[in-house]
């Protein structure tokens, strides 16, 4: 594998990208526009309505926007005055006013990232320091917008595509519990003031739905709390790992979600090697980024396999968890001195994998419920036209 620069090995020095010329300040007039927020300010500001939330995409639009200045040969504070002065949520603003003060210290732009977890990720903090070291921070920040664009756009992707299944499903139900609940103990009713005796179907139905509109709250209220103890139980990790688990085990569904994991882990990996990020350094950042314990697992296998001088292909084809084709590329990733470049391109294949299958699944999906909700539904129907045919033959 072709060499990487160590993040150990790197001699400390505040900003490369600001030692190539001498620093241009701003002027006051410019510096004015974006005045400086001290920490109890910010926390002030940080208290207003939620306004502490600083989302994914304000932290990439910023680092757009400086990416494009670095680009045009400004020095580093310079570009982080201009960067600042055009944000518009308060909270992000004062806390990158924070960031320039911390900068024009002396202090690394990773080092005042660091001191704002809740705003910028770890992943993008050990990038930047990567960049720093390298003296590439232009080029890891280019990076940096590429990973978290394709992360977002594929996050998109799977809430777009589960947005129409579900509301096929809730309204398919809603149809289904409005005739149940509200119409068919009506006809019970009128069969009840003529002293006759349902027909069984429509018997059973209205049954059911006199039993719902009964008792349905407390089967409301058992739900909520069968839910609320799933939920908690999934906070021990034990109980998680096997939840886990059995969703892999799944026939379609846990290829799929062992797919969309792996891409994430083989996108993060694969952007910090190409940052300059050594590679034990980068599968510990992505094994602590993981929140998938089965995965977790096993990243910490590889991590001691690696650390034995085993490489990295051997132990990944050998664990009967990762899919043969992470294997097989990773073996031609580390003969090439490519490894980076392999792993992006597992991340490309399984989201492709990934659309597919969900396109394909939803595709499915659509047909078999409606099927199964007009299947329902016509029953009702039909249970209720037999029991209104059914008056037809009672005695007068």
């Amino acid at each position: 594998m072709r060499p990487r620069p160590s993040a150990s090995a790197a001699p400390e020095r505040a900003v490369p990208v600001a030692t190539a010329a001498p620093p241009v300040r701003a002027p006051v007039a410019a510096a004015s526009s974006a005045p400086v927020v001290s920490p109890t300010a910010a926390k002030a500001t940080a208290g207003r309505w939620g306004q502490e939330r600083v989302g994914l995409k304000h932290v990439l639009a910023m680092t757009e926007q400086l990416l494009t200045l670095l680009d045009a040969g400004l020095p580093l504070d310079r570009a982080l005055h201009i960067s600042t002065g055009s944000l518009e949520q308060a909270h992000f603003r004062a806390v990158m006013q924070q960031v320039v003060l911390e900068v024009e210290k002396g202090n690394t732009l990773a080092d005042a990232f660091m001191q704002h977890p809740k705003v910028f990720p770890r992943l993008y903090i050990n990038m930047v320091r990567a960049g720093e070291e390298g003296g590439v921070l232009p080029v890891v920040m280019h990076r940096l917008v590429e990973f978290y664009t394709r992360s977002m756009e594929f996050r998109a992707f799977l809430v777009t595509s589960s947005i129409y299944p579900i509301l096929l499903f809730v309204f398919g139900m809603s149809a289904l519990l409005g005739l149940t609940v509200f119409v068919l103990p009506k006809f019970g009713q009128i069969f009840a003031d003529m002293n006759q005796s349902l027909p069984g179907p429509a018997a059973v139905l209205i049954a059911v739905g006199e039993f719902l509109k009964n008792y349905g709250i407390f089967f409301v209220i058992g739900l909520a709390l069968a839910v609320t103890g799933f939920v908690m139980a999934l906070r021990d990790e034990v109980w998680r790992e096997r939840w886990q688990l059995a969703l892999l085990r799944l026939p379609v569904l846990g290829p799929l979600l062992l797919k969309i994991q792996l891409a994430h882990v083989c996108r993060t990996w694969g952007t910090l090697l190409a940052s300059g990020v050594p590679i034990l350094t980068g599968m510990r950042i992505v094994r602590e980024l993981t929140d998938h314990i089965p995965l977790r697992k096993a990243l910490d296998r590889l991590v001691r396999a690696v650390q034995e001088g085993r490489g990295v292909s051997g132990p990944v084809r050998a664990d009967p968890f990762f899919p043969k084709l992470l294997g097989q590329l990773a073996t031609v990733g580390e003969e090439s001195g490519a490894l980076d470049t392999m792993l992006i391109k597992v991340a490309d294949q399984y989201e492709k994998d990934i659309q597919k299958a969900t396109r394909n699944l939803v595709a499915l999906f659509e047909p078999v419920m409606i099927l199964l909700m007009g299947g329902l539904i016509g029953g009702i129907v039909v249970s209720m036209l037999t029991a209104i045919f059914s008056i037809n033959d009672m005695p007068m």
